[in-house]
């Protein structure tokens, strides 16, 4: 009798990306610069964005809002929030 083995390997990344955008920038035109970041997470399940800016109010960050997030990922929408303030926790530091 043969035994099969197999070797599963699942891989969860995530990215953060951040920007700075100047005052009058085409993307806000406010008279302050602006923060911009984006926080992308890709599982075997699908992927989900998020983005979080301090439009309006600088160095004031606004909530993170979703920016596609796929239905099989919807159930865990709030730990992929907690990724993308984790993510942008580790990049302040």
């Amino acid at each position: 009798m043969s035994e099969t083995i197999t070797d599963a390997t699942v891989v969860v990344s995530a990215r953060c990306e951040q920007r700075t955008y100047p005052p009058y920038d085409a993307l806000h035109g406010t008279p302050n610069a602006m923060l911009w970041r984006k926080v992308t997470i890709e599982t075997p399940r699908g992927n989900a964005a998020f983005e979080q800016t301090d439009y309006g109010h600088p160095g004031k960050l606004n909530p993170w809002e979703p920016r596609g997030v796929a239905s099989g990922l919807t159930p865990k929408l709030a730990q992929l929030q907690a990724v993308a303030e984790a993510l942008a926790a580790l990049q302040d530091s």
